[in-house]
Order: structure tokens, then sequence, then C-alpha cells
């Protein structure tokens, strides 16, 4: 059995913080549509020609999910901790029900393409193109056409209770729903010429909504604290956003980028977006983004980007339904992989931002005295799953 240690140090603490958006290693250079976390663990990103890379380790590391398709796809969501439904052109709708070590065809009706998914429990939406809105009832097994009379692109679906939720689209589209989709109606966005690329609803008042105008390269984000008879903008140039994402009520990121120079942006918000902030970030242009806890983020784009944002230790919490162990601990450099089941180990060190410092090859042995003082966290993979151990070095 082969086991394989992640390292991921915090020189300053454990405690510390990192407060930039890393690049990680996907292991691809396809462009990268959409992210989604299941748990702070499980992670899920999808890209064109049936691109799937899955992570176990809050994103630390990436690896191959064989999709079975080589259409592009565009978007991904969890319905449960291992249960995921990707969605893409053509009509293409995969599901898996093991965090993405297989994936099923599941068939949608329609040879539109498809562009967004999202997932209340068991109950999932898609929008797509020609205003095409399809509905699940049981986590993505079988879906059912909804007609929102309309034949503008919608880009994103989203649902903030049971009955309420927004689509938004080409065209400056707003559709709203207060009956779980069965209906929608416009709501006015003052705008015909924007295309409307995601919406995030914190409650049923109080919503953003990123769009803009590719061919000018310059994006709007459009806000409403009153179900969108009120809405407000804010224009930003030499930019395009493709996506938002809220980890509460208050606190949230819009990615997008450069389309003429290929290059990222990332926009902060902790005001409910009624304030954006430049957040700093060398990357190729962004198309999503994930925020699942006020801890870690995650963006995706061009060229295989994937970015990872960690405000403390990224959620990893240390598990203790393995016998693997590290001797001494704390110790003074020198540290052992110990397991009852043996095994041959392979190691790699990252630094505080995720970046790769060190890789070790069939060893029990961490040596670590080259490192300064410090607690770090080894993230342990094996066949039996994922762990993660606490190592102090004095």
């Amino acid at each position: 059995m082969k086991i394989v240690i992640t390292l991921f140090t915090f020189f300053a603490g454990f405690y510390s913080f990192a407060q930039t958006f890393s690049a990680q290693t996907s292991g691809v250079s396809t462009q990268l549509n959409a992210i989604s976390f299941s748990t702070p663990a499980t992670g899920i990103v999808v890209g064109n020609g049936g691109v799937i890379r899955k992570t176990s380790n809050s994103g630390l590391t990436w690896t191959a999910s064989v999709s079975g398709v080589t259409a592009d796809l565009t978007a991904v969501a969890f319905v449960s901790a291992s249960t995921y439904v990707a969605v893409g052109k053509s009509g293409t709708i995969l599901r898996t029900t093991n965090a993405g070590s297989s994936w099923t065809a599941i068939s949608s009706g329609t040879s539109y393409d498809l562009m967004s998914v999202f997932a209340n429990g068991p109950t999932v939406y898609i929008c797509g193109d020609n205003g095409t809105v399809l509905a699940s009832t049981n986590s993505g097994n079988a879906w059912s056409p909804i007609s929102t009379g309309i034949s503008f692109k919608l880009n994103q679906i989203f649902f903030v209770s049971n009955l309420v939720g927004y689509a938004v689209g080409e065209g400056g589209t707003i559709l709203q729903s207060v009956n779980a989709g069965q209906a929608w109606n416009f709501v006015a966005s003052g705008t015909n010429t924007h295309s409307l690329t995601g919406v995030f609803f914190s409650d049923e008042a109080h919503g953003v909504v990123t769009g803009g105008i590719s061919a000018s390269n310059q994006s709007t984000i459009f806000r409403t604290v009153n179900s969108g008879g009120v809405i407000t903008t804010t224009d930003f140039s030499n930019t395009f956003l493709n996506a938002v994402s809220f980890a509460d009520y208050s606190n949230g990121f819009a990615v997008g980028g450069s389309i003429t120079g290929n290059t990222g942006t990332i926009l902060k918000t902790g005001s409910q977006g009624a304030g954006w902030t430049p957040v700093a970030v060398s990357s190729s242009r962004l198309l999503g983004v994930c925020y699942p806890n006020l801890n870690i983020a995650y963006a995706c784009g061009l060229n295989g980007t994937i970015l990872r944002y960690a405000a403390n230790t990224a959620g990893l919490e240390e598990e203790t339904f393995s016998d693997i162990q590290i001797s001494p601990n704390p110790g003074n450099g020198l540290f052992s992989i110990v397991s009852g089941s043996g095994g041959v180990f392979s190691a790699e060190l990252f630094s505080p931002k995720g970046e790769k410092l060190l890789a070790v090859e069939n060893s029990q042995l961490l040596d670590l005295s080259a490192y300064p003082a410090g607690i770090y966290l080894a993230v342990i993979r094996s066949e039996s799953g994922t762990v993660t151990r606490k190592l102090v070095k004095e």
C-alpha cells in the first residue's frame, strides 16, 4: 500500500493567515469553468473537453476524474457530500455518487448547451441556452423541462429558498420564480446590452448579479435590497466578471479578468455587495469561484488555473480514524511516519500559500531541519482515506 503525505506548513504558527490567492497545480492546461466543494476537504472542478479534476485534501492536490465525455463542461454543484451534478454543452448532464470516482451520463432531454446547475438538497435546477430550465426532485436522476417563455441564454440559476429563485443571462435578463421554478417573471435590470453571468441572493430581498459587455471588456455589479424592485450598479473597466460566490450574508468574491489580456481579476466584498475591493492576483482569466466558508475560497479559469485562498488552516481538521502517526512529535526536525500497517511513503512540503517546496519519495523519514520552528500540518492520503496530523518542530 502506498501512502502519500502532503505537508502544508504555517511558518508563523497554527493560527497564521495566508491572505492571498495562490496558484495550485491542477495537472491540466485545459480551460476550467466551474468549481464546487461539498465538504472542507472534497471538491470538484470541471472544464472543456470533458475534463474533471477532484481533490480530497482541501485543494492542496488535484487528480484526474474520468468523465467519459468530450463535451465542454460548464458547471458543477454538490447535492450531498459525495453526490455532484455536472452539466455542459449539447445537453450534457453527468452525476457522481462517490465524489468523482466515477460518473454516469443522465438524459437531459435537450441538445441545448447547459450553463449552470444549482442544488437545494434533492431538488436540483439547471439553466442554459434558449431559455432552458430543467428541474429534478430526485438528486439529479431524472429531469423535467420548465417553460420560461424566453429564448435568451440563461447563464446561472440560484435559489435562495425552496420557493424563491433567480436566473440571469443574455440581454440583461433577470428572471424570478416564487413557486419553486414552475413559473418565471422578468425583473427589470435596467439594461439589454449586458450579459449577466453570476447571481447570489443572501435572502429573498438582498442579491448581487455580475455581468458586463465582453466586446468592450467591461463589467457591472448589480445589487438589490428589495428583491429587484430597485437595482443599483457599480461599473468596472478593463475586466469582465464571470462568477460570484458568498460565504455568508456579507462576505463574497467576484472573479473574472481581462478578455484581451488574459489576466485574472478578483473583487472582495464584506458589505453584501455594497462595496468591492480588488484582491491582488496573478493568474489567467478566472471563470468560476467557490467560497464555502470564511476560511477558504477557490477560483478556476483559463490554462488550467486553480487558485486557493486560505485565511487559516484551510479547514483541515485532524482525523482520528487512522493508526498513522508522526514520531517524535514535537521534534527537532527529523520525523518518522509510523503506521501499524506499514507501507511505502512519499511526501511533499508546501509553503503557507500551498507552493510545493520539497518532494521525498520512498522514505519514512521527514527531514525538516532546514525549515523554521513552528506548527505544520500533514495531510496523509492512503487507500483507506485521508487523514491530517499536526506536526510541531521545536
